[in-house]
């Protein structure tokens, strides 16, 4: 809910008691003829929110010396929230000024310094991740920006363009902007929201100037040409995510924080209006399916590089939201705070009045992730395919939402070099994937949760620790051995868990599996090869007689609620009376009132051709279905540029089409 007091304030008391009135406090849910009512006021006041918070996040930052991260990084982020209020602007001049003709002698004495990356770019005034915080200062304060015209120094404004020249003449290549490489990634997908957006708009900016336009770029080619070449590029940018998937890095608990600020600069900074509207377009999507799939602001479904519990991308939303009690702010950057941006109504809808949802539904989105061809190290220069066999599927009831990535594990093609199979799944989407079930009690301010756990064995996150498949309420993890020379497995991957999160989680051991609920939802877990063994805080359970070399754990997790089944009881019941066959090859489980059928074969990397898809009630688990976004409230096929919003009386179609 919106901070009471600004309800209060904004709405007024009459319409507060009148939301507080409507809802059903046992659940949480809105009664369904008052769930909409005063949406439009609701849209309005959550905008007026939004800006306190980012207003008061600022004063946070420059209330202290530095903000955040230490060194050039947290200096930018602290200069960019003091010009933006339009204070200590002579101290923020100062230090930009300091750190830019710094970087500018190193340059121009052909010193060398470290290498663009993140543990690198030591020399840089604005550290790595900090780059599109830098460049927003220029565009927001320039002479004669659009925006905040003066409150850079000339002297400042001159050193900054300057270190901008010498980053991005030898970072950037002309081929980069070239539109077949839509789908290529310079590195992880938040490397290349880093990189790319700031090449264009530092291009932008220099093919202005007359004593930059025309200055050759490493590569040979000047600013005028990276700009518009860069136009073309970033027009079509958005319009391919839309009709392909949204991200690579699915709701990372690591790397949402840098990649979306960029999305915000495309909108609001590029030169060419075509660009700003569709970044705009992209967010609002962005947005909407974000809100789709979390439980009180936290993400749901299929994920990767990422983990359970509290996603640090949460409180960025929460400038937008404002929810009450809940911390609003960004710790890596300040460019949502200086944005103008508002949320679309549909986004506001869902976070405030859809959810807990009337009635369980489905979602399945297309994710990208797939290679169409491959370069050793899988890097830089990999180039992805559009039609990628990947869905983030989720299935969520007014109590829970229980979600996962449905994959191939065997999805292989032959190395350039060596000719050997090698995995089709690009690294940063199969590194650390995570699903399972989020439980949704508005009444309490945890979110349980249960979910796998890989223990990691060597250096960096775990790789393709295991495959997953889902139907509804049931998904089937299993455990992926380690690769080795001639198998497509696993790297640093342990035993697969199960990882139960929450106090208010009550816990049974009955019958071979674990059943667990907080009041309202229930899940049972079913370790299928053999038994399990707690830890000493009963959070988590591994399988027993582990072989880190052969293992090959399949796990079940089966999910229900109140509306299902009554009781913790009952469902324990009847999950119990369910049929489950477990063979050395194949799981074969009948489950539920229409007695769905899920039928799954082992995957076993050293016979990855003996693999089939696993199939639901006798059909193959469909990896590119037919639309691209498919839910009550997202709809749009596979290759088109129209996607519509459905959420209560707010009915869009988001127009990507030029």
């Amino acid at each position: 809910m919106i901070l009471a007091p600004l309800l209060a304030v904004f709405l007024g008391p009459a319409v507060a008691e009148e939301e507080s009135a409507a809802r059903d406090h046992a659940s949480g849910h809105l009664r369904a003829e008052d769930r909409y009512a005063g949406h439009e006021a609701l849209v309005a006041e959550t905008h007026k929110a939004s800006r306190v918070a980012r207003d008061r996040a600022l004063h946070r930052t420059i209330s202290r010396n530095t903000s955040g991260p230490p060194g050039a990084w947290g200096e930018t982020l602290w200069s960019l929230a003091a010009l933006y209020l339009n204070e200590k602007v002579d101290l923020a001049n100062e230090r930009l000024l300091k750190r830019a003709k710094e970087y500018v002698a190193l340059k121009r004495s052909k010193a060398e310094v470290s290498e663009f990356l993140p543990e690198g770019s030591k020399e840089t005034p604005w550290s790595y991740f900090a780059l599109t915080d830098y460049v927003r200062i220029y565009y927001l304060f320039h002479a004669k920006s659009a925006h905040f015209p003066g409150r850079l120094k000339p002297e400042t404004e001159a050193a900054m363009k300057e270190a901008l020249w010498f980053w991005v003449k030898e970072d950037s290549k002309l081929a980069d902007a070239l539109m077949e490489n839509l789908l290529v990634l310079l590195g992880t997908e938040n490397h290349d929201l880093i990189r790319r957006p700031n090449h264009y708009l530092v291009a932008s900016l220099l093919k202005e100037d007359p004593g930059y336009r025309d200055r050759p770029f490493d590569d040979g080619h000047t600013a005028v040409e990276y700009a518009a070449a860069y136009e073309k590029f970033f027009r079509e940018w958005p319009r391919k995510r839309a009709m392909t998937g949204l991200w690579f890095e699915v709701g990372s608990n690591t790397y949402q924080k840098y990649s979306w600020p960029s999305l915000f600069n495309l909108h609001e900074l590029a030169p060419d209006p075509v660009v700003r509207k569709q970044f705009g377009l992209l967010l609002d999507l962005a947005f909407i399916e974000e809100a789709q799939i979390s439980v009180q602001g936290r993400r749901g479904g299929g994920r990767s590089r990422a983990s359970f519990g509290k996603n640090g991308f949460e409180s960025y939303k929460n400038l937008f939201y404002a929810p009450d009690g809940m911390a609003a702010g960004s710790s890596h950057s300040r460019v949502m705070e200086t944005s103008s941006y508002q949320l679309p109504a549909a986004a506001i809808l869902l976070r405030r009045r859809e959810f807990p949802a009337a009635k369980p539904f489905v979602i399945q989105n297309r994710v990208l992730g797939e290679l169409e061809s491959r370069r050793p190290g899988d890097g830089e220069g990999a180039r992805h395919a559009a039609d990628s066999a990947l869905v983030n599927y989720a299935y969520r009831t007014p109590h829970y939402l229980l979600g996962s990535t449905l994959q191939n594990p065997a999805l292989s093609m032959p190395d350039p070099e060596a000719g050997a199979p090698v995995l089709k799944y690009a690294g940063i989407s199969r590194q650390k994937r995570w699903g399972g079930m989020l439980f949704h009690d508005p009444a309490s301010d945890e979110i349980c949760s249960v979910s796998p756990v890989v223990e990691k064995t060597r250096g960096g996150r775990p790789q393709h620790p295991h495959w997953s498949v889902q139907h509804e309420n049931v998904i089937l993890f299993q455990r992926i051995k380690p690769e080795t020379r001639k198998r497509l497995g696993s790297y640093s991957t342990g035993k697969l868990g199960i990882h139960f999160h929450g106090r208010k989680l009550e816990m049974l051991d009955e019958g071979g599996w674990i059943f667990s609920s907080n009041g309202t939802a229930f899940v049972g877990v079913n370790f299928l090869d053999g038994g399990y063994e707690w830890d000493e805080e009963r959070e988590e359970a591994n399988p027993t007689d582990f072989d880190q070399a052969t293992d090959t754990s399949r796990i079940l997790l089966h999910a229900g609620d109140l509306i299902s089944h009554g009781s913790f009881d009952q469902f324990r019941e009847e999950v119990l009376a369910n049929r489950l066959v477990v063979g050395a090859d194949k799981v074969d489980y009948r489950f539920g009132a229409a007695k769905n059928h899920l039928e799954a074969t082992l995957y076993d990397g050293d016979r990855p051709e003996k693999f089939s898809l696993p199939r639901i009630n006798g059909k193959p688990v469909d990896l590119r279905p037919k639309r691209t976004f498919q839910s009550p409230y997202l709809k749009g096929g596979f290759g088109s540029d129209q996607i519509d919003v459905t959420v209560g009386p707010v009915k869009r179609r988001l127009d990507f089409s030029r």
